[in-house]
């Protein structure tokens, strides 16, 4: 007997007007990142921040380039409120990992004391990983 698994086609990266910088539906749920990575503009700028230099990302992470640091940077910089959304969505999620919790009828309930029976039928239940980038707003 023998396995087949499905693949699903990647969704297409969508440019941004930084040449550097990408995001995808199916990569860190639409969050910008430098292209061919999975590193997102938010770490790059928050690492900055907390008082790394672009040298040092750039030995610290082999696949970036200066020219890829400064570019996420600029657009980090150049969209303060996306970055903003993205670090508090992050933060939700981290919550919800963290204490086991998930969101029910627009509640938050740990899950050991989640009760299927208790919630009405068409109530969505998310957890921390399948939580729609809709409640994170």
């Amino acid at each position: 007997m023998t396995a087949t698994t499905q693949t699903k086609a990647p969704a297409p990266a969508e440019r941004t007007e930084h040449p550097h910088i990408v995001k995808s539906a199916d990569t860190l749920g639409g969050e910008p990142r430098v292209e061919d990575t999975r590193i997102p503009v938010r770490q790059i700028l928050r690492m900055v921040e907390a008082g790394e230099s672009a040298a040092d990302l750039v030995r610290g992470f082999p696949p970036l380039t200066l020219a890829q640091v400064y570019d996420a940077l600029s657009y980090g910089y150049d969209h303060p409120d996306e970055m903003t959304y993205y670090e508090e969505r992050q933060r939700l999620r981290s919550v919800m990992k963290e204490h086991d919790l998930l969101f029910v009828d627009h509640r938050l309930i740990p899950r050991k004391r989640f009760n299927p029976a208790d919630v009405p039928a068409d109530a969505p239940v998310y957890t921390w990983e399948t939580l729609p980038k809709e409640l994170d707003e």
